[in-house]
């Protein structure tokens, strides 16, 4: 599953694994608490600037209801005590865009294990 507002991102994550998974993806945090409830996915790339509902809380959501989705941050955000705040809410990774297509192709495969 992937949340972020911009389609170049979601176009991005269709490129890099549409063809070898089932994502998901959608442009608000609101709109991601109610797929996740329903899907309940393995992973999940999670920017932390999107409408609705901030990343931060849709992670603390997950953190709240003990989903085993493990979420990658995938942020602009330069501020550290972002990093120190997922991580304190469990996020498996925390990448900073621009990423690496190579690192997120690589994240999909261990986590689909």
């Amino acid at each position: 599953m992937v949340v972020d507002d911009d389609q170049g991102i979601l176009d991005s994550f269709d490129v890099m694994l549409g063809d070898d998974y089932d994502l998901t993806m959608t442009d608000n945090g609101a709109d991601a608490i109610e797929l996740l409830k329903a899907l309940n996915p393995r992973l999940l790339f999670l920017d932390l600037k999107i409408p609705k509902i901030g990343g931060l809380d849709v992670l603390k959501w997950i953190c709240d209801n003990a989903l085993a989705t493990k979420v990658v941050i995938v942020t602009a955000l330069p501020q550290k005590q972002y990093e120190e705040i997922a991580i304190r809410y469990g996020s498996y990774r925390y990448l900073r865009k621009p990423f690496d297509p190579d690192e997120i192709e690589s994240i999909a495969s261990l986590a689909n294990n």
